[in-house]
C-alpha cells in the first residue's frame, strides 16, 4: 500500500517549479500524493491530475498575492479549508511549503501523530521584513520569528534550498535541496555566440524590480548604444511595482524597440524562450536575501547553454567561477555590466565556450536528478520506507 502524502502550498500551483519537481519524483516513486494549493483568484482548474499526483485548489478564499499585512485575515480562512482537506485525506505525512502553510500542517500532524516536513524556500521572517513596516511590522515580525523558530524546531524534518537558510534552523534532520532544474529541462541547449551585435539577444527571466537590477540593465543598454552596440533584450516575467516599471521605461528611452517584454511564461515553455537567446542576465542588487542565495534562473540559464552576466556574490561565485560559465560583475556598477555584455557580444567564441561549460556543469552537478535521492532519504527516514524499492 502506498503512503499518503499531502503537500500544502499557498500559491495556485501553475505549476510552482520546486513543488512540481518534488511532487513528480515522489509520485513516480510510488507515493500517493495530493498538492493542496491556494488559488486566491480562482483562475485555475479546481482539481486536476498532473504527472501522477492530484492537485486540489482552494478557491473559495479570495485574496491577492503579495498583499503583505492585508492578507492576514484571509490566511486563517485558508488554513481552515486546508485542515478540512487534511481530515478528508488523512495523510501519513504533511509537507508544508513555506511558512504560511506550516501552522495548520504542523498542528494537524501533531494532533494526529503524523509526520510533518517544513520546506523552507526562503527564511520567512527575512522575506516578510520589507513587506511589514511601521508599528505593524514591530508587532508581527517578532511574532513570526518566534513561531517560525518554534514550529521548525519541532517539525520532523526541514527541507531547504541552501546552507545559508539551513543555518537559521535548529532541527536534527535538515536536508538541503537546491533549485536545480530537471535533467530534461531542455534537450537541445543553445548554441551561443551568434555573430553581429544587432542580432544578439539578451534575456532576463523572473520578476522585474529595481532590486533585481532592472535600472542597471536599462542604463547598460544605453551605454552599449553609445558604443554602437544594440542588442535586443527579452524579458520573461512580470513587474512587481508599476512605479518601478515606469522608471525602467524611462531608463531605456530611445531604445524601446530593442526591448521585448514577453510577460509570464509557463514553466514548460521557459526553456524554449531562453534557448533562443544568446546571453543571460542576472544582476541582482546587493541586498541580504540576494547576496547569500543562489538564484533559480542561474541554473536554468546553464541548462540552456547560455553564458551569464551575473552578480559577484559568494554563493554565485562558487558556481560560476567553478564552472567557468559566465562573467561575474559588481551589480551596482553600470559600466562593469555593460563591459561584460560587450565582451560576450564581441567575442562569440568566448560566449560559446562559457555557455557550453555551463551546460556541462548542469549535466553533471546541477540538475534535479542529483538532488532527488536526498528527498527520497528524508521520506524513507520519516515513513520507514525502503528507498531502494522506490
Amino acid at each position: 500500500m502506498s503512503h499518503r502524502v499531502v503537500m500544502l502550498l499557498s500559491n495556485a500551483f501553475r505549476p510552482d517549479p520546486r513543488v512540481l519537481k518534488e511532487a513528480r519524483s515522489l509520485a513516480q516513486a510510488g507515493y500517493d500524493l495530493t498538492v493542496v494549493a491556494w488559488d486566491r483568484e480562482g483562475t485555475f482548474a479546481p482539481q486536476e491530475t498532473v504527472d501522477g499526483f492530484t492537485v486540489l485548489r482552494v478557491q473559495n478564499v479570495r485574496s491577492r498575492y503579495g498583499a503583505g499585512a492585508r492578507q492576514l485575515g484571509r490566511l486563517p480562512v485558508f488554513w481552515r479549508r486546508a485542515w478540512a482537506i487534511l481530515n478528508e485525506i488523512q495523510p501519513e505525512l504533511v509537507h508544508c511549503h513555506d511558512f504560511d502553510t506550516l501552522p495548520p500542517g504542523w498542528l494537524w500532524a501533531k494532533l494526529h501523530r503524523r509526520r510533518v516536513i517544513y520546506d523552507a524556500h526562503e527564511y520567512y521572517t527575512e522575506l516578510q521584513r520589507p513587506r511589514l513596516r511601521g508599528l505593524l511590522g514591530k508587532v508581527l515580525l517578532p511574532a513570526i520569528s518566534i513561531a517560525e523558530h518554534m514550529l521548525s524546531r519541532t517539525a520532523d524534518a526541514i527541507v531547504t534550498v541552501d546552507e545559508r537558510i539551513a543555518r537559521r534552523y535548529h532541527n536534527r534532520r535538515i536536508a538541503i535541496i537546491g533549485h536545480f532544474p530537471p535533467v530534461d529541462f531542455i534537450s537541445h541547449p543553445a548554441q551561443s555566440g551568434k555573430p553581429g551585435a544587432g542580432e544578439c539577444v539578451l534575456v532576463y527571466a523572473g520578476r522585474f524590480s529595481t532590486d533585481r537590477g532592472m535600472l542597471v540593465i536599462g542604463a547598460a543598454l544605453q551605454r552599449l548604444a553609445k558604443r554602437g552596440l544594440r542588442p535586443r533584450l527579452r524579458l520573461l516575467g512580470i513587474w512587481t511595482n508599476p512605479a518601478e516599471e515606469q522608471a525602467f521605461l524611462q531608463s531605456i528611452s530611445g531604445l524601446e524597440g530593442q526591448v521585448n517584454t514577453v510577460g509570464w511564461v509557463p514553466f514548460e515553455q521557459i526553456a524554449e524562450s531562453l534557448s533562443s537567446a544568446d546571453i543571460a542576465l542576472a544582476v541582482l542588487q546587493p541586498i541580504p536575501r540576494y547576496v547569500a542565495a543562489l538564484p533559480v534562473k542561474l541554473f536554468e540559464y546553464m541548462a540552456c547553454g547560455l553564458p551569464v552576466v551575473i552578480s559577484d556574490f559568494p554563493a554565485v561565485r562558487q558556481v560560476v567561477a567553478g564552472s567557468d560559465c559566465g562573467i561575474l560583475v559588481d551589480p551596482a556598477d553600470v559600466e562593469a555590466v555593460s563591459q561584460a555584455i560587450e565582451a560576450l557580444i564581441t567575442a562569440p567564441d568566448l560566449a560559446q565556450r562559457l555557455g557550453q561549460n555551463g551546460r556541462a556543469a548542469f549535466d553533471t552537478r546541477y540538475n534535479w536528478q542529483v538532488l532527488e535521492p536526498i528527498l527520497f532519504r528524508v521520506y524513507a527516514d520519516l515513513l520507514g520506507t525502503d528507498v531502494s524499492k522506490k
